[in-house]
């Protein structure tokens, strides 16, 4: 239950900041800084399940791997990912229509100190 009021409350504010975007209403840095907000609040519940919970949360995760995977100049030029980045935010207002081809995710947890394996720890230590 937590996580699927996480991805309602999130959708909503990712789908005004994404649509601002698309109609050149607000910068690529501020949709960048949601995408790692949304990243940072979603590690910040401890969410063990890694299996997504239904469509809209797939399309959730699709869009923010898609807003973190591309560039500022391919997000303002690309006219392709443009309409399937729009596609998948009237998806995730109204819950209709299903965009294709848009396969999410769920996040991998970060990796606890505990669980490192000496070899893990080494890598870590050593960077």
């Amino acid at each position: 239950m937590q996580a699927i009021a996480f991805i309602n409350e999130k959708s909503e504010i990712l789908t005004n900041n994404l649509n601002q975007f698309l109609m050149h209403k607000t910068s690529y840095k501020e949709l960048s800084n949601l995408v790692w907000d949304v990243l940072q609040d979603w590690q910040s519940l401890d969410v063990v399940d890694e299996k997504v919970s239904n469509e809209k949360e797939q399309i959730f995760w699709f869009l923010i791997f898609e807003l973190h995977y591309w560039g500022e100049d391919k997000l303002g030029s690309d006219i392709a990912l443009r309409k399937n980045l729009y596609n998948c935010a009237l998806y995730l207002e109204r819950e209709q229509d299903l965009p294709t081809n848009c396969v999410g995710l769920r996040p991998n947890r970060l990796v606890s100190e505990e669980s490192f394996t000496s070899m893990e720890q080494d890598i870590v230590t050593s960077r």
